[in-house]
């Protein structure tokens, strides 16, 4: 009963003074331990099941993983391109710009098992670099931002949380809004875009930097429909995310772009 009511008085004084806020990082190091020893079997069998893969799965994985690459390059020689025009433009207004983003790369350990709350856990914490606010993608998209962290793990909040909002734009058009998230994994809402908007089905969204927390450029969604009712001065704007929610095992930790104009 003592100790009962201890937790109770611990648990009430975090929560309404925050007491432990600072220590509670720290005190994570006696749950790692406990962290390695449950996420132990899963390791294994995943390293089990990728070791006693048959011959032609792993030739049609390669076969795969080959046509993504060859993707993947055709994409990386766009965004070059792009990149060195946005470089002249810079140089024809007298200014220079140095960006510098440090990718660290992560595995998810976790996902919480709450139908209000999307979020997971990943193995890298503040000993590797994680920090509040960090912005996480995976292969496809933005997949959230670091929002609890101890020394060796963090916490990452999920676009398609309901409490979660994304600066974007639209990359056909630079109408910029707010990308909502609505508690659903398949489904996101773009904020308050006119009727006279030039928005259609398939139309790519990326963050558009404002909030200083996410890089500019990052893909978020696609439009999926939008929907006009009458009496409204808004469209109704469904977006589906592009990083894989819920499905990721590897993302990246992107560190805030570092610029400095001369």
């Amino acid at each position: 009963m003592i100790l009962v009511l201890l937790s109770v008085a611990m648990i009430v004084a975090d929560v309404r003074y925050g007491m432990f806020a600072n220590a509670r990082p720290y005190l994570t190091l006696f749950v790692t331990p406990i962290q390695i020893v449950v996420t132990a079997p899963q390791k294994a069998l995943n390293w089990a099941s990728e070791h006693l893969a048959s011959r032609e799965d792993l030739v049609q994985e390669n076969q795969a993983l080959q046509g993504e690459v060859l993707l993947l390059r055709s994409r990386q020689q766009r965004l070059d391109s792009l990149q060195a025009e946005n470089v002249r433009l810079r140089e024809l207004l007298d200014a220079s710009q140095r960006v510098d983003e440090k990718i660290v790369m992560a595995e998810v350990i976790g996902f919480d098992q709450n139908a209000y709350s999307h979020k997971l856990m990943i193995d890298k914490g503040f000993s590797s670099g994680a920090y509040v606010g960090q912005p996480v993608l995976d292969a496809t998209g933005v997949l959230g931002q670091v929002v609890e962290m101890s020394a060796y793990s963090s916490r990452v909040l999920l676009i398609a949380d309901a409490s979660h909002f994304v600066p974007v734009q639209l990359a056909r058009t630079g109408f910029r809004s707010i990308l909502r998230g609505t508690g659903s994994l398949k489904r996101l809402e773009l904020m308050s875009v006119p009727r006279s908007v030039d928005i259609k089905k398939g139309d790519i969204l990326t963050t558009s930097g404002l909030d200083k927390r996410f890089p500019s450029g990052y893909p978020v969604g696609v439009v999926r429909s939008v929907t006009y009712t009458q009496g409204k001065s808004y469209a109704d704007v469904d977006v589906v995310p592009l990083a894989q929610l819920g499905r990721s095992r590897h993302v990246m930790l992107i560190e805030k772009a570092k610029v400095d104009a001369e």
